[in-house]
């Protein structure tokens, strides 16, 4: 495919923009341009044959649910599309021209033919549901919503066909008994098919937020979909839902509820007068984050696990969710512009500043001057184009310790202060987690949810690879901390401010992330690793606040 997009580029300055528009210039590549270049007439144009391999590769997903055909069986399979054709060739000759010049399938033992990739079997079985009446394969593809074997179909089904389809599609996902309780994988299926659709209707996903009948959990899911598809014609149905209280006493969907009226431009019904015991707010939301909500943890003192001691925490705004990757490209993207400005020239300056008196430990200096030139690529998320964790609302993965600690310099130059925001260090979010037991000096919780939930279970957290993958952050509203942080345990380790006093230069790691196994998930668990590494897919960070505010 790599070979494919590089001949496009080379002969027509042509780059797929979407997975299918990729597949389908491929697929034309192989079956039709590849012989053209070579002076050779193909057997089939790409269309008729196509025409072809369409219906074979659904007879495949649907029917012999296997990879493999039996040769006997696709020459049968084929023949039927090859005879409406004019001067068809026979299937076996077709078959022949697909293995030895288009490249397209191979043989296995010389009784059975696969594609020579199975994704462009499922491109091809994709399509072929749109073009095969899609409104009656619906009840098919939501049936089998989350099944691995039909993912891909669904996904490049979903991109090829018009908003109409996509909202019978929700109207009927929402209205099965999948959406019952949607797990965590499922709902970053139905994130990725967001992602990817054509076109995009919110007709389905307005009306049933809107029925009463409609459950928590599937509300839940609703409104992270009509966040997703960002259509400000969605805000009234939201407006209506808050008005009603259909959301009755869930603090979790009244709480995102809100979220995605302000992201969609609305105003928030969460006072801004609102105080804490201590006159400060309970919380506040950042315009320069797109409105990222914090969360006041009120100070107080605890047996700290790593030295036993007692030790005090001062008060301190908690970002309710960690960073994503929607709020760290925002950063990068502002990298990117390069414009000149009063704030870029602050935040060069401060990194300077920063390399020379080895304020982020010695290594930094030699980091900083190697990447000076472009700040975007020298901080940008490894895995950034990796659709594994590459979803908006996924926690960014992938980033040095300098590169979080020089979102936070962003964050605070924003609002003309060098240090307002920071990433915590152990001791703070060791209290954060697992804090405010009721007795001074008290050990903190083993984990961050109340104790009467237990030890950790899918429906607490994201980890031991029990997912395969991050998934969206507060998709775990069960194993939030009783103040209503989320995903301090599993999904992503977090970067913390300080060193980790075992591993020489190395900064510490809290929280467990998706990979590892229930034990990382406990509030005292922790690791480190070199600040200046982005190799892996498992860490991110949080960022705090200072407390200036005040009544």
């Amino acid at each position: 495919i790599l070979q494919i997009m590089a001949i496009l580029w080379k002969e027509r300055e042509y780059m797929p923009e979407s997975r299918v528009e990729l597949y389908d210039a491929a697929l034309n590549y192989l079956l039709e341009f590849r012989d053209k270049r070579r002076d050779i007439k193909p057997l089939l144009s790409a269309t008729h044959a196509r025409q072809v391999l369409g219906p074979v590769s659904l007879w495949m997903q649907d029917t012999l649910k296997k990879d493999e055909a039996a040769k006997a069986d696709l020459h049968t399979a084929m023949q039927e599309s090859l005879d409406t054709l004019n001067t068809p060739p026979t299937a076996e000759v077709f078959c022949d021209y697909l293995v030895k010049r288009a490249g397209l399938l191979v043989e296995t033992g010389g009784k059975e033919y696969l594609f020579r990739h199975k994704s462009f079997r499922e491109f091809l079985a994709g399509v072929q549901l749109k073009e095969d009446r899609p409104y009656e394969h619906l009840n098919t593809l939501v049936a089998n919503f989350g099944d691995d074997w039909w993912e891909e179909p669904l996904r490049f089904f979903i991109a090829s066909v018009d908003a109409k389809v996509f909202d019978a599609f929700m109207a009927k996902l929402f209205d099965s008994p999948q959406s019952d309780e949607m797990t965590p994988k499922q709902q970053l299926l139905l994130q990725t098919i967001i992602e990817e659709a054509k076109g995009k209707k919110i007709d389905a996903l307005c009306n049933k937020l809107l029925e009463p009948a409609t459950t928590a959990s599937r509300q839940r899911v609703i409104l992270d979909c009509l966040k997703a598809i960002n259509k400000p014609a969605s805000l009234g149905s939201l407006l209506e839902f808050r008005e009603q209280k259909l959301a009755v006493e869930n603090r979790d969907i009244i709480n995102r509820t809100e979220e995605v009226i302000l992201a969609l431009g609305g105003q928030s019904l969460t006072s801004k007068a609102e105080k804490s015991i201590s006159g400060k707010p309970v919380s506040f939301r950042n315009s320069h984050e797109q409105n990222a909500e914090y969360i006041l943890i009120p100070g107080g003192n605890y047996r700290y696990s790593v030295t036993g001691e007692i030790v005090d925490v001062p008060d301190a705004y908690f970002a309710k969710y960690p960073v994503t990757n929607k709020l760290y490209r925002s950063f990068i993207v502002w990298l990117e512009a390069k414009a000149a400005s009063k704030l870029l020239s602050a935040f060069n300056t401060e990194l300077d500043a920063i390399a020379n008196d080895n304020r982020w430990g010695k290594d930094f200096g030699a980091h900083f001057n190697n990447g000076k030139s472009d700040f975007a690529t020298l901080f940008r998320s490894r895995y950034d184009e990796d659709r594994k964790y590459d979803g908006e609302d996924q926690p960014v993965v992938g980033v040095t310790w300098y590169a979080a600690q020089a979102y936070c310099l962003w964050l605070s130059l924003l609002e003309g202060d060098k240090r307002l925001y920071c990433l915590p260090d152990e001791m703070e979010w060791e209290w954060a987690a697992g804090g405010k037991q009721g007795t001074t000096g008290q050990e903190v919780r083993r984990y961050p949810w109340s104790e009467a939930k237990g030890g950790p279970n899918s429906t607490l957290a994201n980890y031991n690879k029990n997912i395969g993958t991050t998934t969206l952050v507060g998709n775990y509203p069960d194993g939030a901390t009783p103040e209503g942080l989320y995903d301090m345990a599993g999904n992503a380790w977090e970067w913390m401010e300080n060193i980790h006093e075992k591993y020489v230069g190395s900064r510490a790691w809290r929280g467990g992330s998706w990979y590892n196994e229930a034990d990382a998930l406990r509030c005292s668990s922790r690791l480190s690793y070199l600040p200046r590494l982005s190799s892996d897919s498992s860490v991110g960070f949080r960022v705090i606040r200072s407390s200036p505010f005040s009544s």
